[in-house]
């Protein structure tokens, strides 16, 4: 465990006058500052929820394609800095492995933070509009990291292996195919393709905590289909998530 934390340390510093960390704070700032300003200045009428619910959706169909980015900028560091030497010599290259996967773990852990805390406080205290208390905050920054812990071993994977275009290209890829799953088409296959997870999830999550009184909400409520739904989900990302890396 000491090692690991070593070699956590050590990524960290290593990007840390890099883009890769400057990523993990421009980005969400600026995502949130949009939404912000734009919630702020529509005439549109959307609940709350609706509003949280599209951000985070947002942020989940967006989060392969940062993932397949960050992934290849942070293989190709490795590259550049003595083709692979430090990772190959290692004597212990699956902790270094994983320092990697933590390090970028951490730093979207960060990211997210900054993103839902922003959007969260500009839009109680600009627009005067509470969501959530910070409990289901808390909880929906878990549940969009969590969820993307596959994507970011199998990138990694796959930058060492065929190079930084494929991690790129597939990041791409999936963004795509997790903005079509948080459609009536993710009802079937969506559980089942790690890019729509975060979407699916955080959707269910959300209207399991809202005060939506739809009637097709309240009926699927009231049957379950949400709450299974999430289950599902939470089941399936864990246990692949778990499997995988093995």
């Amino acid at each position: 465990m000491f090692m690991l934390i070593r070699l956590i340390g050590s990524d960290f510093y290593k990007v840390r006058h890099t883009a890769i960390f400057w990523m993990h704070i421009i980005v969400p700032i600026l995502i949130s500052l949009l939404f912000v300003a734009y919630y702020g200045t529509s005439t549109a009428a959307v609940d709350n929820v609706s509003k949280m619910g599209l951000y985070t959706q947002v942020l989940s169909m967006g989060f392969p394609l940062i993932i397949g980015i960050v992934c290849a900028m942070a293989v190709e560091q490795e590259y550049d800095a003595g083709n692979f030497r430090g990772l190959l010599m290692s004597e212990h290259k699956l902790l270094s492995f994983s320092s990697k996967i933590c390090a970028l773990l951490f730093m979207a852990f960060f990211s997210l933070i900054i993103a839902i805390g922003i959007f969260a406080l500009e839009l109680e205290f600009l627009v005067h509009e509470d969501v959530f208390n910070f409990y289901i905050y808390g909880n929906i920054i878990l549940i969009l990291l969590f969820s993307q812990i596959f994507l970011y071993i199998l990138h990694l994977l796959l930058s060492f292996r065929f190079g930084t275009g494929a991690s790129i290209g597939l990041g791409i890829t999936e963004s795509l195919i997790s903005a079509l799953m948080l459609t009536g088409l993710g009802d079937v296959i969506g559980k089942w393709l790690p890019c729509s997870w975060g979407g699916r999830i955080i959707q269910n999550y959300i209207i399991l905590n809202s005060d939506v009184y739809d009637i097709n909400v309240l009926l699927y409520k009231f049957q379950g289909l949400y709450m299974n739904g999430f289950k599902l989900g939470i089941y399936i990302c864990g246990i692949a998530t778990i499997i995988f890396p093995c």
